[in-house]
């Protein structure tokens, strides 16, 4: 009896965490499919040239959506894969972020961007874009909640900046902010939304993703709106493999 009952709690625990991370894939999922759909739906009207632009990002959008899709074959596995680090610009990802969101069509939103330049990080594209998108995406969704949109009102900034060792990415909104009751449970999965038909999974996906990376994510105080903060450090240098190729050398 007792190897049954431990049986059973150990697949009702399995049951969960693939139940969280089905959740997690499909909440990025359909961010992934609104966004190819924006392009899509831009592709059946426009001339050559302009095809030419938008079929690659909408490829690769949908390259992200088939591998969201694989990543549910891994039973149970709740856990992200290990970010692959490499040199991105920051710049050029934050563009990525912007067209993946449709703000670049018409959308009544202003979207300043205001980075150093050159501005590189050690991160895991794919990662780092989704936990911007998710970010972003919450700015956008607290500006919509407004009801009629006033890019002289609504604005989303994003800023980086190196510090020392770390670079510093803030994702920052004039909307409403955040209510107490959201902070409360702010990067926990299924609790920190307070959006009607939200799933408080954007957030809990972003903390996790940046964890992965050993940085942070937290709510910037005392701000008009919404200030995210996202800090990723460099990769720890590896001591003995510095050594061993000074001794080839």
């Amino acid at each position: 009896m007792q190897r049954e009952l431990a049986s059973m709690l150990h697949q009702k625990s399995r049951l969960a965490a693939l139940g969280l991370a089905v959740s997690k894939i499909n909440h990025d999922l359909r961010n992934l499919l609104a966004s190819a759909q924006l392009f899509s739906d831009q592709l059946s009207t426009l001339p050559d040239p302009k095809v030419q632009r938008f079929a690659p990002k909408l490829m690769r959008t949908l390259e992200r959506a088939i591998a969201f899709c694989q990543s549910t074959l891994s039973y149970g596995a709740a856990q992200e894969p290990p970010p692959e680090r490499k040199t991105l610009e920051v710049g050029p990802l934050i563009e990525e972020v912007h067209e993946a969101l449709g703000l670049s069509l018409d959308v009544p939103i202003r979207w300043i961007i205001s980075v150093e330049r050159g501005l590189t990080v050690e991160a895991d594209h794919d990662q780092l874009f989704r936990v911007l998108v998710n970010v972003a995406r919450n700015a956008v969704q607290a500006l919509e909640a407004r009801g009629a949109r006033d890019p002289a009102r609504d604005q989303i900034r994003i800023t980086g900046r190196r510090a020392g060792s770390v670079v510093v990415i803030e994702v920052s909104d004039t909307g409403p902010g955040v209510s107490e009751k959201a902070r409360t449970h702010m990067f926990q999965a299924f609790q920190g939304s307070t959006r009607s038909g939200g799933a408080g999974l954007g957030l809990a996906i972003a903390d996790e993703l940046v964890r992965a990376h050993g940085g942070d994510i937290r709510l910037v105080p005392g701000t008009i709106g919404a200030t995210f903060s996202i800090t990723i450090p460099d990769r720890a240098v590896d001591l003995n493999s510095r050594r061993g190729e000074r001794v080839r050398a």
